[in-house]
C-alpha cells in the first residue's frame, strides 16, 4: 500500500516532466539551473531505459530523481515544482514562479510527508527569496541544526565550451575515461562519502562522462572530474601529491569541451562555494562567469 496515498504531492509522469522542462527553458532560458537539473534527469531516464534498468533497481537509485507538484494545481501555470531523490541522503529542489509569494509551492512543503527534514536531508538550489522560510520550516518539522553554504552557479555559453582552450598534457601523464574499477578509490578519498555512496560513484562512471589523470609509467590515477546533476562541471579532485602541476584546470577545461561536444546547445555550468576562491579563479580562466548565488541547506 503507497504510504503516501493522498500526500499533497502528486508525482508527475514523464511526459508532464517534459512539459515542465519545455515551460522552464521557454521562460527563464537554457542557462537556468532549474532548467539544467530537469534537462539531466531525463537525460538519465533515456539512458537507463535504454539499459533496461528497472525503475525500482536500488543499484541505480541515484540516477532516478523524482518531480512532484501540487496535487489540486496545474505546474503548467507557475511552473510548480519539487523534486527529491537520494544518493547518499535525501535531495530536495524546488521552484515557483508563482507572484506573491509562491503561496502554491509552500503549502507543498509545508503539508507534505515525502521530504525527510530530520533524517539529513539536503535542501539543493535554493533560491535566496526562499532561504529564510524554509529554515524556519524546518525548525519547526523538528531540525536542530543546519549547515547552510552560499554558492555560486557558474556559467559558461555552448560555443565558447566549444572552444574551451585546454592545456597540453605531459608527457609523465596519460588521460583517459574511469572506470568501474576506478569507483573504489575515488570513492575512498571523496569527502562527502556515506551508505549508498559507492553504488552512486559506480552508476555516474556508467552512465555520465567522467574524466582522469594517471601516471604514463605506473597507471596510478591522480586526478578526476565527474559530469554533475547538472549536466555541468562536478567532483573535480586532485591528490595532494599531484597538485600544482595545472592538472584541475586541464581536466575543467577538457571536459567542458567534451560535454559541449556531446551535447549540442547546452549551456556549461558548475556549483562552487562562495568561499573557494581557488576553484572560482580556474573556473574564469577558462571562462567561466558568475551567473547566480543561491543556497545549499545541509538539514542535520
Amino acid at each position: 500500500m503507497d504510504s503516501f496515498a493522498g500526500d499533497i504531492l502528486r508525482p508527475l509522469s514523464d511526459s508532464e516532466v517534459d512539459q515542465l522542462l519545455d515551460l522552464y527553458k521557454a521562460k527563464f532560458g537554457v542557462r537556468n539551473f532549474h532548467y539544467l537539473l530537469m534537462y539531466n534527469q531525463r537525460k538519465w531516464d533515456r539512458q537507463l531505459d535504454e539499459a533496461q534498468i528497472p525503475r525500482s533497481d536500488p543499484a541505480y537509485i541515484s540516477l532516478r530523481k523524482q518531480f512532484f507538484t501540487h496535487r489540486s494545481g496545474d505546474f503548467r501555470k507557475w511552473g510548480t515544482y519539487v523534486s527529491l531523490h537520494r544518493d547518499i541522503v535525501q535531495s530536495v529542489s524546488f521552484f515557483s514562479w508563482q507572484p506573491d509569494g509562491a503561496a502554491e509551492m509552500w503549502q507543498c512543503l509545508e503539508q507534505t510527508k515525502r521530504i525527510e527534514w530530520t533524517q539529513g536531508a539536503l535542501l539543493t538550489n535554493v533560491d535566496l527569496g526562499f532561504c529564510e522560510r524554509i529554515k524556519e520550516l524546518a525548525g519547526q518539522r523538528g531540525v536542530t541544526e543546519m549547515q547552510p553554504r552560499q554558492c555560486y552557479g557558474m556559467v559558461l555559453p555552448h560555443q565558447a565550451a566549444l572552444d574551451a582552450e585546454v592545456p597540453e598534457l605531459l608527457s609523465e601523464f596519460d588521460i583517459r575515461r574511469l572506470t568501474d574499477e576506478d569507483a573504489a578509490m575515488v570513492h575512498a578519498t571523496w569527502p562527502n562519502k556515506g551508505e549508498g555512496s559507492l553504488a552512486y560513484l559506480r552508476a555516474l562512471i556508467r552512465f555520465n562522462r567522467t574524466m582522469g589523470i594517471c601516471r604514463s609509467d605506473t597507471g596510478e590515477l591522480i586526478a578526476w572530474i565527474f559530469q554533475n546533476d547538472f549536466s555541468g562541471l562536478g567532483m573535480l579532485q586532485v591528490l595532494p601529491k599531484a597538485e600544482r602541476r595545472g592538472l584541475g584546470r586541464l581536466l575543467a577545461a577538457a571536459m567542458t569541451r567534451r560535454i559541449a561536444r556531446g551535447e549540442p546547445d547546452l549551456t556549461l555550468t558548475a556549483w562552487i562555494v562562495a568561499t573557494n576562491w581557488r576553484s572560482e579563479a580556474l573556473l574564469q580562466r577558462i571562462g567561466y562567469q558568475k551567473e547566480l548565488v543561491n543556497e545549499w541547506i545541509k538539514l542535520l
